[in-house]
């Protein structure tokens, strides 16, 4: 065989084996997030959050109490995740997760929202650096 020849059979065997192995290989990139939402007005707060790949169902949080959901950011970094929110001072379908934005951002790779009564408050320690108003 010649030179040519057998770098295009290694570069093809190298394809194979990311394409079925990648995910394993690579597994030490992909690491854990947790979202925690927690519900700050003084009604309950409902919320149904999804992914392309995982529908989590409609939760209701009750005042003063929480939800969280843990899961791996992808290989390609695009994971993502968006919740709709409906509450007595309104409501909206916003993106919780999303892994370019978020994962810098999010400190010890857990996301904390806050449900307010004005919005959705993202939080990057104890300030808020995200806020997604209610959509009436």
């Amino acid at each position: 065989m010649s030179l040519k020849k057998n770098k295009s059979v290694l570069f093809l065997a190298m394809i194979f084996l990311f394409l079925f192995f990648g995910e394993t290989i690579a597994q030490p990139l992909n690491f854990p997030v947790h979202v925690r939402i927690t519900n700050t007005m003084a009604s309950n707060v409902t919320i149904h959050c999804k992914s392309k790949n995982d529908d989590l169902g409609i939760h209701v949080i009750p005042s003063g109490q929480y939800y969280e959901w843990g899961f791996r950011v992808n290989l390609w970094g695009t994971t993502l995740f968006f919740c709709g929110f409906t509450t007595k001072k309104g409501g909206g379908v916003y993106d919780i997760f999303e892994a370019k934005r978020d994962v810098p951002r999010c400190r010890d790779h857990t996301c904390y929202w806050g449900v307010k009564d004005d919005g959705v408050h993202g939080y990057n320690g104890d300030a808020t650096d995200i806020w997604f108003k209610w959509k009436s």
